[in-house]
């Protein structure tokens, strides 16, 4: 779908925008509880890139509680794309076996 939506398709461009809408509100109830001062999209969801990532902005400035009272959050794509969780779990898995030895 997501290569629908960069084409132009206009249904799949409007589902990646309320999944960016529900990702917002998702993020924006996080950030209630745990006061993060960043949120880094990776994986799969980072193809859709601004796709997703505006209307995530947009609804998580729309939802999150204590506005003007702390920073908010920012919500950036991750540098390394969708390989970024598989990148960061190899790095890992090599720094704590050097550990152990």
């Amino acid at each position: 779908m997501t290569e629908l939506a960069l084409a132009g398709d206009t249904a799949s461009r409007e589902l990646i925008e309320e999944v960016g809408e529900w990702l917002g509100l998702g993020l924006a109830n996080l950030a209630a509880a745990l006061d993060p001062g960043l949120f880094v999209i990776g994986g799969g969801l980072c193809s859709a890139g601004n796709l997703l990532v505006e209307p995530a902005r947009k609804a998580f400035a729309r939802n999150l509680t204590g506005r003007g009272f702390r920073p908010a959050a920012g919500i950036e794509l991750a540098a390394l794309g969708p390989n970024a969780g598989l990148i960061g779990a190899a790095d890992l898995s090599r720094v704590s076996s050097r550990v152990r030895h």
